[in-house]
């Protein structure tokens, strides 16, 4: 009777499996082996055990991936990535990957864009050390079929605003982003703002098409740090901050902001803004599955608006010397870089953050501390603990450290804890800071002593 450790299970979902050239290396490397240890007169013979899967699926994808017909007649290969997409569901988080496939299964071109998608994260995790986008040729057959067909129905003046070529579309510069192609991101979002204007809107569409549409569109900018191209809603978002009316610290702060400058009404409402989010993810971040729900859409709701206000305020030169430019572009770094280490901690895309951290050392390298305003030297010391604290060992932190102190000594704060205090007053997100803030901490005091 052979030992279970001395088996092997040779497992595939087809016949023609058994003809895979690394399936037919391992059998006859192992039935070799076996062999050769049979001409040893071991004590035991090994046993290859082969085993057929035989799996039909059903007409319609399982539970997992939702229940509504294909919108096209689907071929075995294709049987074989959907059957790979609800397997992989089990073990590998991929957000929005329900939502998606329900969405894909409501047009043809997109569901072949599925294919592609799925091929991919095949053939990734196959060879993940081999993987590499430009030679997946299944993939970029699908894709190629897929922009084929979307241009022959941009054509058609009945088919080009349809909802199914939008959310195609979406599709597309979803897989762009993935990819990370943003020459490709950019012409279709460009193409995708102006089926929209043809349309004159959002209006009629489904609301996920719009939060998806305004969710590539701002995921795309901010690695430029350019204008958004689409609109955005904020209705969710505005719902939060109208619950979270009650008295914070340093509510005060931006009542006087406010006031001192018709400018800064923009920039104070994307602070209080940011400053829900914080609460709404301080309060709940300890919750199961809070960072990877697949199919929870409130990140998107609250994180596109305010990513697309803080693209939509103007930029400022590096050499700028009026204190409320200084301000407003430092917290506008600042805040796109605490939104980027937020959507990392939520399994999404953050490219970003070099280039950010990067403009940010830059522009506060090039301008001065405030003493002016009481008012701006708080958000400017805010803007600063943030960004080093989310940085706490690359290039520029020495920089970031000196520029803090200059604040704190004007400020006449006492210590290291007493300046994260002062900034934990204005926004404070614990999850993202809990592992640095003793080292800023250390960092100021030793400062102080110098």
């Amino acid at each position: 009777m052979a030992h279970m450790d001395d088996l092997i299970f040779v497992t595939a979902s087809n016949p023609d499996r058994f003809r895979d050239k690394d399936i037919q290396r391992t059998v006859r490397k192992r039935v070799m082996r076996d062999i050769g240890k049979t001409r040893r007169k071991s004590k035991h013979t090994p046993a290859v055990t082969f085993v057929w899967q035989q799996y039909t699926l059903p007409e319609s994808p399982s539970s997992c991936l939702g229940s509504n017909p294909f919108p096209v007649e689907i071929d075995h290969r294709g049987l074989e990535l959907i059957h790979f997409m609800n397997a992989e569901a089990e073990y590998n988080y991929r957000p929005f990957r329900k939502i998606w496939f329900s969405m894909a299964l409501s047009d043809e071109s997109a569901f072949i864009l599925c294919k592609a998608n799925a091929a991919m994260f095949l053939e990734e995790a196959q060879h993940p050390d081999k993987f590499r986008y430009e030679t997946c040729q299944e993939t970029l057959t699908y894709y190629g079929q897929c922009v084929r067909q979307v241009t022959e129905r941009l054509s058609n003046p009945q088919e080009r605003t349809s909802e199914g070529i939008i959310t195609c579309i979406l599709g597309l510069i979803c897989h762009d982003l993935y990819v990370g192609t943003l020459d490709r991101w950019a012409y279709h979002i460009e193409g995708l703002a102006q089926v929209i204007k043809i349309r004159g809107g959002f209006h009629g569409l489904d609301e996920r098409v719009q939060l998806f549409a305004s969710w590539f569109d701002v995921l795309g900018s901010v690695v430029k740090d350019s204008l958004p191209n689409l609109p955005t809603s904020s209705a969710y978002l505005d719902r939060l901050v109208e619950d979270a009316r009650t008295p914070k610290p340093f509510e005060y702060l931006f009542d006087e902001l406010e006031g001192s400058s018709g400018e800064f009404e923009s920039p104070v409402a994307i602070l209080r803004r940011v400053r829900v989010l914080a609460e709404y993810i301080n309060g709940r971040c300890s919750q199961p599955g809070f960072w990877n729900a697949e199919d929870d859409m409130s990140p998107l709701q609250v994180l596109a608006p305010i990513t697309h206000d803080l693209l939509s305020l103007p930029r400022v030169d590096e050499l700028a010397s009026d204190e409320f430019e200084i301000v407003r572009e430092t917290m506008r770094l600042a805040l796109l870089i605490l939104l980027c280490r937020l959507k990392a901690t939520y399994g999404f895309s953050a490219v970003e953050m070099t280039t950010l951290q990067n403009k940010f050392i830059r522009f506060v390298g090039n301008t001065k501390v405030i003493h002016e305003s009481l008012l701006f030297q708080r958000l400017q010391l805010w803007a600063l603990v943030t960004v080093t604290m989310l940085n706490p060992s690359g290039p520029g932190r020495d920089l970031l450290i000196g520029k803090i102190f200059l604040c704190v000594r004007s400020l006449g704060l006492p210590d290291g804890q007493s300046t994260i205090e002062a900034a934990r007053d204005i926004i404070w997100i614990e999850i993202i800071s809990k592992d640095t803030v003793g080292q800023l901490v250390h960092d100021i005091d030793s400062g102080a002593h110098d």
